[in-house]
């Protein structure tokens, strides 16, 4: 949901998104016991240091990683900047004059709208800010608000 305050409009990523990625990790996790589980019926054993290493990791993901990611990121967008942080263990702010972005392009996955991993892309003068995880809704409202941006810019000179 697109939040606007004096002119600057405030993205956070998808919750369907986040929601997506746990299922991802939670498949994953149960392919890997069940994995577990018929090795030791077959085999006859395991290595434990090998389990538990994977139980940290998936739980270190689902506990930490996800939803700091989620938590911490937000993109702000006005018509004259955009600003993105992200990150989980470090900080990664971009800025992008608005007066850089030359274009920006839009993907809507298929299903895109129950899982939101929708993507949008600024490209700017040399460089570019892909941003995930976002709204089917807000990426539309977006692509068409900073579209409309660089037109208004281009009728001008």
């Amino acid at each position: 949901m697109i939040n606007e305050v004096n002119g600057v409009k405030n993205l956070i990523p998808s919750r369907a998104a986040m929601k997506t990625v746990y299922w991802i990790v939670g498949v994953l996790a149960g392919l890997w016991i069940i994995i577990t589980v018929l090795k030791l019926v077959f085999v006859g054993e395991i290595k434990l240091t090998t389990f538990f290493i994977h139980v940290i990791v998936y739980g270190l993901t689902a506990g930490v990683l996800i939803p700091g990611f989620f938590g911490k990121s937000h993109l702000s967008v006005s018509e004259r900047d955009i600003v993105c942080v992200k990150g989980v263990l470090t900080d990664r702010k971009v800025y992008l004059p608005m007066d850089a972005v030359r274009s920006v392009t839009m993907v809507v996955t298929p299903f895109g709208e129950y899982t939101g991993i929708n993507i949008i892309v600024f490209n700017a003068m040399g460089s570019r800010l892909i941003v995930w995880f976002l709204d089917k809704e807000d990426c539309i409202e977006l692509y068409g608000y900073v579209n409309e941006l660089i037109m208004k810019r281009n009728a001008e000179i």
